[in-house]
């Protein structure tokens, strides 16, 4: 039995000793919903880096909008072969499936990379197994290298780097640039930008008319946001406090959703807020 094949054999055996333990409401019975919600459960509380990493990769991430509401949002139907590969023994061959389905059930040594490269895996095939403890660390790569003419090459240590760099930094020097300008840029104004406001410095804009003068608040919080027909709207479910507001993009007419009131980035309109009747009739029909 090859690694690949070993790892899925583990992650099952896995999975059959915890799917009556601390997650049993959402692994004795799997369903491809609970197993949506186990994601969203673990990743909230998760703080190791490669399980952070596997989240990240299957989910693909953008970065500047809440994660578990992606994660709530995210198809349903994606988790349908986890479902069939713990209940039905399919086959899946992605591996970063495969890893998410290790975080789920707990199995270690996880992702997959990691696990070929641990000496006894074949253990799961009678030999025990040797697990190594999932460390709150970054991974510890082996020295990059890339292909050149001459065969395999290391790239640059981090002392040619340091030492490239800080000539670089005293030819801008000699150039007339300002060291203080390069590294402490003044950021007078915001930009908005696809889905929330960027810092800009205003005397470097041709065009400022998109422009607005600093506002941290708005830098910070103000993001344009993802909905579906998983999204809490409201504080409580009291229709009454609203946690979404929206307005229309001025360039394609649909609506846009953002998580705080004020003002349309591009248009300038006030926000409205969320109501039942906007959500029945755009939201949960746009599926």
């Amino acid at each position: 039995m090859n690694a690949l094949d070993t790892y899925k054999k583990g992650v099952k055996n896995k999975y059959e000793e915890e799917k009556s333990k601390e997650y049993s409401d959402y692994l004795l019975n799997p369903s491809p919903a609970k197993l949506k919600r186990l994601c969203a459960l673990i990743f909230e509380h998760t703080t190791v880096h490669l399980d952070l990493a596997i989240f990240k990769k299957f989910f693909n991430f953008n970065e500047s909008e809440d994660k578990i509401r992606q994660i709530m949002c995210f198809d349903t139907d994606k988790f349908r072969p986890f479902q069939n590969f713990l209940l039905k023994n399919t086959d899946i061959s992605q591996t970063e499936s495969l890893d998410l389905i290790a975080v789920l059930v707990g199995f270690e040594p996880r992702p997959y990379r990691k696990f070929r490269n641990t000496d006894d895996f074949e253990g799961i095939n009678g030999r025990k197994i040797e697990l190594t403890t999932h460390e709150n660390t970054e991974p510890i790569l082996d020295e990059p290298k890339y292909e050149s003419d001459f065969g395999i090459v290391k790239k640059w240590s981090l002392k040619k780097k340091l030492l490239i760099g800080t000539l670089s930094l005293l030819i801008l020097a000699s150039l007339g640039f300002s060291l203080k300008s390069i590294f402490f840029p003044t950021k007078n104004g915001i930009v908005w930008t696809k889905d929330h406001f960027v810092a800009v410095d205003l005397a470097d804009l041709e065009n400022i008319d998109n422009a607005q003068p600093m506002n941290q608040s708005l830098l910070d919080d103000f993001k344009k946001i993802a909905v579906c027909d998983t999204t809490t709207f409201f504080k409580n479910g009291d229709k009454n406090q609203p946690l979404i507001w929206y307005g229309k993009d001025p360039s394609t007419g649909e609506y846009e959703y953002f998580n705080q009131p004020g003002l349309h980035p591009v248009s300038g309109r006030t926000l409205k807020k969320i109501t039942p009747y906007i959500i029945d009739k755009y939201i949960r029909t746009s599926k």
